[in-house]
């Protein structure tokens, strides 16, 4: 059989049926590749769409909401020399009383030493003399120094971002998923340029506000906490006795000023 002669002009055009019928079946599926991508701009966008104003508000609420509260607060802080020392405690919370228990699981030279606020009153249990050290909650030596409460005895222990950041200023930089779900990025930035802390980048969890993780940045980037607050229970009817328990034979030594 003899084939028949073609020419460059004569195979295009008897190809054209071919290409316009490939061109005529993607054509339906555009609108559906510009949904899918707007979608994805979307997502990606959600968490910066947020008016940061109103992300602060439902952080207030969420807090102010807490009836009770435990979680592990575990990460690691970084000393001056670049060491790196974990950090594991176990807390129990009931704000409106106010009181707390910690549990130090680390650093190990402090294990199973114990913490409870109760009231105005802030009892420092040490495991190694079984003894209990009674402060005032406004005594700086109640927390090592390493804390205080404010003026008028509030908790030092506050679950509000939105308070504990008051004055900072606060940008949402994204979101990211945890084992709880969706969260949002948040990035506080101190405004006191002699302040020991430059920014903090808070990770909440976007369907309760719950916190999820705050890492703290001293010297621009450089980290010096990085903190997570696992098992997150809340409103689980935990009473004072569950939160201030301490060992009943433990010594007791009255610092308090009065």
């Amino acid at each position: 059989m003899t084939r028949p002669e073609t020419t460059r002009g004569s195979t295009r055009t008897g190809h054209r049926p071919a290409t316009h019928d490939r061109r005529a079946a993607l054509r339906p599926r555009l609108p559906a590749l510009a949904a899918v991508l707007l979608a994805l701009t979307l997502v990606a966008s959600h968490a910066l769409a947020r008016d940061v104003q109103d992300v602060l508000s439902d952080l207030e609420a969420s807090a102010a909401g807490i009836v009770d509260v435990s979680f592990v607060l575990e990460g690691v802080l970084i000393d001056e020399a670049g060491q790196n020392i974990r950090v594991e405690v176990e807390v129990l919370a009931i704000p409106g009383i106010p009181a707390a228990g910690l549990y130090i699981l680390r650093p190990d030279a402090i294990a199973d030493n114990q913490i409870v606020i109760d009231g105005d009153v802030v009892r420092s249990y040490t495991f190694i003399t079984n003894q209990v050290a009674l402060f005032d909650i406004d005594d700086p030596d109640a927390f090592g120094g390493l804390i205080e409460a404010d003026v008028d005895g509030d908790l030092p222990i506050d679950l509000d971002l939105a308070a504990v950041f008051e004055g900072w200023d606060a940008t949402i930089i994204g979101d990211e998923e945890t084992p709880r779900g969706t969260a949002l990025v948040l990035r506080f930035d101190n405004l006191d340029p002699d302040a020991a802390i430059d920014y903090v980048l808070a990770t909440v969890v976007e369907a309760t506000m719950d916190p999820w993780r705050l890492t703290f940045y001293r010297d621009g980037d450089e980290i010096f906490a990085d903190l997570t607050f696992r098992d997150w229970q809340r409103d689980q009817g935990l009473t004072r006795e569950d939160v201030t328990y301490l060992p009943d034979d433990a010594e007791v030594l009255d610092r308090r000023r009065d």
